[in-house]
């Protein structure tokens, strides 16, 4: 009987032990894990009891603000045509675009002290959120999302010189207010609505490059806006398929070829550069590096003088169909310094507080830059170039602009997916009008 106690008790004892080490891991080494996950009941329940604060476009306007319900707190979205800019929140899925950026601020936890954090958590007080104000013109942004339509494409109007977003639109693109939903359609999803095009996008530049090439031509002395071109209007080769003009040329000179978007004199142009000179100008005009403290996700091509192998890969480059690829943003970016007189102007930004400008050295002469814009069609007050790249089997279409022409307040790049000139052309005259409202 003694012995089958001791056993007992020996038994007992080492079932004790095992299970203080089992409890202790899950509670000890593995404790901070459960807490943190996803599915963890407590943190879904403390997620619906925090008010969100409101995004807000320049004017006021919501965006997104939280609505209370029976079941907790819910994210709600005011506007469809700001949902690329506005992104999303899931407890499922967490957050995506300014709801992802500005997640402290909302949520009321910016700014706060170790003390704040510790007394809120202690006595289970929620800390009211900020509201966040954006850059963002809500008519503008209704203007460019109506006018882009169903095309997959983009839409970006930056301010000039203050680089403040006023419009950016991606399609395709999805409801915040479905996504949990609709979470693993979108993901399959072969025209990737969850990809902002606008900052995200990756493109051949293919004419739309011409505005750096044409700016650096002229100044370094190798061409001169005024220059005869007998060919104006050949096509190019370029990997069995064509590059032609956007529009008919109203001349043969070289600012009628820009505005019309040939691409036979820039091609003379890239046969007289060298490797070095491409990419000083990849450099200087910083090409391969997203917007600074952008605050949205950006992707910029990863560019390296090692892609450009020969003298092909060299007027590929040139003729916007190599190596370096653009996004929408970029392209106003740059676009940028020449609405602003040769001069880099401050990073684009979606709040108040913009960066720093990168420098305040000119990178083409103000006459040159003014050169360039003049040389645009121009139709009322818009001046603007219609262009075209050609990725893959596809056609792109790009519209940069300038109004008004002369003295530019604001800069409209738009991107259309197997689009034409004419497209662009519209998209952009449609959106011109709400700019002065």
């Amino acid at each position: 009987m003694t012995d089958s106690i001791r056993r007992m008790s020996l038994m007992l004892t080492a079932m004790l032990l095992v299970l203080a080490l089992v409890t202790g891991y899950w509670q000890v080494l593995q404790g901070a894990a459960l807490t943190t996950r996803d599915d963890n009941p407590r943190l879904v329940l403390a997620e619906q009891q925090i008010p969100r604060a409101e995004l807000l476009d320049r004017n006021g306007q919501t965006l997104a603000f939280s609505q209370n319900t029976p079941a907790g707190y819910v994210r709600a979205y005011a506007d469809r045509a700001a949902e690329p800019v506005v992104g999303y929140y899931s407890l499922r899925y967490g957050a995506g675009g300014a709801e992802a950026t500005f997640d402290d601020e909302l949520r009321g936890i910016a700014g706060q002290t170790r003390l704040d954090a510790m007394l809120n958590k202690w006595l289970h007080r929620t800390p009211p959120g900020q509201s966040v104000r954006l850059t963002l013109d809500l008519a503008v942004q209704r203007a460019a999302d109506a006018a882009l339509g169903d095309r997959p494409g983009a839409v970006v109007v930056l301010s000039v010189p203050e680089s403040e977003v006023i419009a950016l639109v991606s399609h395709p693109n999805f409801k915040p207010n479905t996504l949990d939903e609709d979470w693993e359609r979108l993901r399959a999803d072969p025209a990737s609505p969850l990809l902002n095009r606008a900052t995200q996008g990756l493109y051949q530049p293919g004419a739309a490059f011409q505005i750096v090439i044409l700016a650096e031509a002229l100044s370094n002395g190798s061409a001169h806006i005024t220059d005869t071109i007998s060919s104006i209007s050949s096509s190019v080769a370029f990997d069995g398929a064509a590059l032609y003009c956007a529009t008919s040329p109203a001349g043969k000179t070289l600012d009628a070829a820009f505005a019309a978007a040939c691409p036979a004199p820039f091609a003379a142009l890239a046969d007289q550069m060298s490797t070095q000179q491409v990419e000083q100008i990849v450099r200087r005009w910083s090409l391969d590096v997203s917007p600074n403290s952008f605050e949205l996700p950006t992707h910029a091509t990863v560019f390296s003088s090692d892609l450009l192998t020969s003298s092909v890969s060299v007027r590929n480059l040139v003729l916007g169909q190599g190596s370096l690829t653009m996004s929408p943003l970029q392209m106003a970016a740059t676009a940028a310094i020449i609405a602003n007189d040769g001069r880099p102007i401050v990073s684009p930004h979606l709040t108040a507080a913009p960066a720093p400008a990168t420098s305040t050295l000119a990178i083409v002469p103000s006459q040159i830059a003014r050169a360039i814009r003049s040389a645009l069609s121009v139709h009322g007050d818009l001046a603007g170039q219609a262009a075209l790249a050609i990725s893959g089997k596809n056609q792109i279409a790009w519209f940069t602009g300038f109004a008004p022409a002369q003295s530019p307040r604001w800069i409209i790049v738009i991107l259309v997916e197997n689009g034409d000139a004419a497209t662009v052309s519209t998209i952009a005259a449609q959106i011109r009008p709400v700019l002065d409202q």
